[in-house]
């Protein structure tokens, strides 16, 4: 599951101070934390997980196997992101809902400032579709027992919520949500065959099942979808999206019509239906028939591929120490759940037993900005003292505080903006300077230059398209970059960012702040700029 792409680190509910929270026994989260933990690392993944070291080197070998698959045999661009995926990998349902809220579901995606993000449930099982009833033939005659009829599917987890993060960073095109489940369903049932081949396009047969159990959704409704609302927690989303992805990527002709579309949809539209109907040469009507007739020939191809002979990266294997687990489990939980009082609790207990652990204490800052408590905030990073300017995430929070302080200042026509501009700016560059692909700092220097007079300077152009390569769908940096090329006097490259904005963004403030922006610029020289922007039916 993909969760809902957010422009800030921490979801917007509200929740008191860390001091108005009342003293209780700890959280089901925090007993977790308390458990024993592996960190797994390469430059591709890194894999924290309480299902042993073994475990911990069986995913990482499994994901740069997948990888490797993936850069060979698909049109995806990846290589160039030096962003890791990041992936919890727990050993239960019940520590999977203490985490992201919920356990209808076997994982869940986060695009975060530090990569990919996961949470995924190990030891989740699925119908295999195959019957209850197994009988073994004896000596003494028949055996009857019934057979459990599920499958492990903990790796076809991983895999899926992978393939969001690899189609989230592909540098060519923007895909729609119906694309990035079913081709998430196509991929994650990949395996290595007894002949040693990679092979992809087996049927998960938990969603083959439940084609077979639930309505189906309208081709128009499953290609314009732009949130789950559409029977996702029956599931039926993902199914219907597995099985229209299966059926273009099983025929050549059908794949090569694929990849036009999905082409066609770099240029901003928000109904796709015409566009469809264009390249495939049919009615959503005959695609439907289509569709069904597939369904019930049952015939899912695998495709296979040879394995390179080219050793896989050796992870480094570490026991990560409790403040650090309990961060890690923090920064991914304030992605996934509401419940922000558990996420503030693991971010106290691991400064407590840490006092130096500044990425908490930069996440706590953080919660803090998200409420707008901006003193709290400034007391955090005014305890931290010097040990803060070694930390790229505590550096992005004070420009991030300073460069508020001087947006108040202009916006109440007041002096001094001058001095906080130039500490957000100084403060920024520092935490470039110490990581050159922190995304929060690069999209930092070219908010300063929104608020300061002049144009902003090829250089930080540079730095906030750097910023848009390493999370191309983060919808508030690209909007950032929209600002920033306006400003530049580059209107039509300005329109083609606020109009993917319109097209692509699931942030409702977001998407109104581009729109109002297009609106004007539409306006302007008597309507010469014709918008691009289809609307839906």
């Amino acid at each position: 599951m993909a969760a809902r792409t957010l422009g800030k680190l921490v979801l917007a509910a509200v929740f008191a101070a860390a001091a108005a929270f009342p003293c209780a026994a700890a959280s089901d989260v925090s007993r977790v934390a308390e458990g024993s933990w592996t960190e797994a690392c390469t430059a591709n993944f890194v894999v924290l997980t309480n299902a042993g070291e073994g475990r911990a080197r069986y995913l990482i070998q499994n994901l740069e196997d997948f990888r490797r698959l993936v850069i060979e045999a698909t049109s995806l661009d990846i290589e160039s992101n030096p962003l890791p995926f990041h992936i919890v990998a727990l050993s239960g349902s019940s520590q999977l809902k203490s985490l992201i809220g919920t356990d209808a579901v076997f994982g869940a995606f986060q695009q975060s400032y530090r990569g990919g993000l996961a949470a995924v449930n190990l030891a989740a099982r699925a119908p295999d579709g195959t019957d209850n009833l197994q009988v073994s033939y004896t000596a003494y005659g028949p055996l009857y027992r019934s057979k459990p009829n599920t499958r492990a599917i903990g790796m076809d987890g991983v895999f899926h919520e992978y393939v969001h993060y690899l189609l989230e960073i592909d540098a060519k095109r923007r895909y729609p949500l119906w694309f990035h489940e079913g081709y998430a369903e196509f991929l994650s049932t990949f395996d290595i065959a007894s002949d040693g081949r990679y092979k992809i396009g087996a049927p998960p047969m938990h969603r083959v099942l439940t084609l077979d159990k639930t309505s189906r959704i309208p081709i128009g409704s499953l290609l314009n979808a732009r949130g789950y609302e559409i029977g996702h927690e029956n599931s039926d989303f993902n199914a219907e999206s597995w099985l229209v992805v299966h059926y273009l990527m099983s025929d050549p002709e059908r794949r090569g019509k694929l990849y036009a579309f999905l082409d066609r949809l770099n240029t901003p539209m928000v109904d796709t239906v015409p566009v469809f109907e264009d390249v495939f040469g049919e009615s959503d009507e005959a695609f439907s028939r289509h569709i069904r007739q597939y369904r019930r020939m049952a015939k899912y191809d695998v495709e296979r591929f040879d394995r390179p002979d080219a050793p896989l990266p050796q992870p480094s294997i570490r026991v990560p120490p409790a403040d650090e687990v309990r961060e890690q489990l923090a920064y991914t939980l304030l992605h996934f759940s509401p419940e922000q009082k558990k996420g503030v609790e693991l971010i106290e207990g691991a400064i407590a037993i840490n006092p130096g652990n500044m990425r908490a204490k930069a996440l706590l800052a953080a919660v803090a900005v998200a409420n707008k408590d901006l003193p709290k905030a400034e007391k955090i990073l005014a305890d931290a003292g010097t040990a803060a300017d070694g930390d790229p995430d505590m550096l992005s929070l004070r420009g991030e505080l300073q460069l508020r302080r001087a947006a108040e200042l202009v916006a109440a026509g007041k002096p001094g903006w001058e001095a906080f501009l130039a500490a957000s700016t100084g403060a920024f560059r520092k935490a470039l300077a110490l990581d050159p692909d922190h995304p929060q700092s690069l999209s930092g220097v070219a908010r300063t230059w929104l608020i300061r007079p002049g144009r902003a300077p090829d250089e930080v152009l540079a730095q906030i398209e750097r910023a848009e390569r390493l999370l191309p769908m983060n919808q508030e940096i690209e909007l950032i970059a929209a600002h920033t090329r306006l400003k530049r006097g580059e209107i039509v490259e300005a329109v083609r960012s606020y109009e993917h904005v319109v097209a692509w963004g699931r942030e409702p403030d977001i998407v109104r702040q581009a729109r109002e922006r297009l609106d004007a610029i539409y306006a302007l020289d008597g309507g010469a700029l014709k918008p691009t922007i289809k609307a839906a039916p």
